[in-house]
């Protein structure tokens, strides 16, 4: 058991002899830097922070060339697999008309239809929007690669299917809010109708009370009976009384002592 764990113990030296500080285009600073895994264009580090994916265009020269993660090497890499991409697809194509080629031999073909013939079809009963048609079709077309054993097609059809599904469902939440707004619009204009037929009706017996009265005033002696006006009171608010303001009387004045009056003697009477 003590054996088993040299290796271990060993890579784990051979490790944190390794750590070192990496230093990234934009100036960042990974210390005690370790690669953990190295992807087509990026490396996994292992530092004292944590662990971060570093792409090869954030490296410096000297970590690239070191690492194989020149740019180069990375659009290599990415043409490789564009290139098995277009392989595969091709191959795909091919092994589907081989497919097909095959069932046409033997008699049997799928029978695929399209969004107008679905639409023809359906034209007698209803009419169908081109987007639930062509879901339709596609659905249809789905079955038939799945009962032929086409594979490549059938998965096509279905995707085909999922993508006109999000399609026909936002037409459906508008087609709901364009019958909402309808059925409120039908509701204002039953409600106008309403109120006009009942504005006809006191038309219609304003007239009626018009007419009997022109027939009773044609029919009438020529005496005309005035009735005696009717005296409405006016409601007036009542006057405002403002008591008058009362002032204090003046305090008395002291009497004035003055000196008494000689009247002059009168003068002698001659004799």
């Amino acid at each position: 058991m003590k054996l088993s764990f040299l290796p271990f113990l060993f890579l784990f030296a051979a490790g944190l002899c390794l750590a070192e500080d990496f230093v990234l285009v934009d100036g960042t600073v990974l210390q005690n830097a370790k690669v953990v895994r190295k992807d087509a264009d990026s490396l996994v580090i292992s530092h004292s922070a944590g662990v971060q994916r570093v792409s090869y265009d954030r490296l410096t020269p000297e970590l690239q060339q070191r690492f194989d993660l020149t740019p180069h090497a990375v659009r290599e890499y990415y043409d490789k697999m564009e290139q098995m991409r277009r392989d595969l697809a091709e191959a795909e194509d091919k092994k589907a008309a081989a497919q097909r080629a095959a069932l046409q031999v033997s008699g049997l073909s799928p029978r695929y239809l399209t969004g107008a013939d679905v639409s023809a079809l359906m034209s007698t009963w209803e009419t169908l929007s081109a987007v639930c048609a062509e879901y339709l079709a596609a659905d249809w077309n789905r079955r038939e690669a799945a009962r032929c054993n086409l594979t490549v097609e059938a998965n096509r059809f279905d995707e085909e299917a999922k993508r006109l599904v999000a399609r026909m469902e936002n037409e459906r939440d508008a087609a709901k809010k364009e019958k909402t707004r309808v059925a409120s619009l039908e509701a204002k204009l039953h409600a106008t109708e309403n109120d006009l037929k009942g504005a006809r009706e006191q038309i219609s017996s304003l007239r009626q009370v018009i007419n009997r009265l022109n027939e009773s005033s044609s029919q009438s002696s020529g005496t005309v009976i005035i009735s005696r006006p009717t005296y409405v009171p006016i409601y007036r608010p009542a006057p405002i009384v403002v008591p008058p303001v009362v002032r204090p009387l003046p305090p008395p004045r002291p009497p004035v002592n003055r000196p008494p009056q000689l009247r002059p003697s009168p003068p002698p009477i001659r004799r």
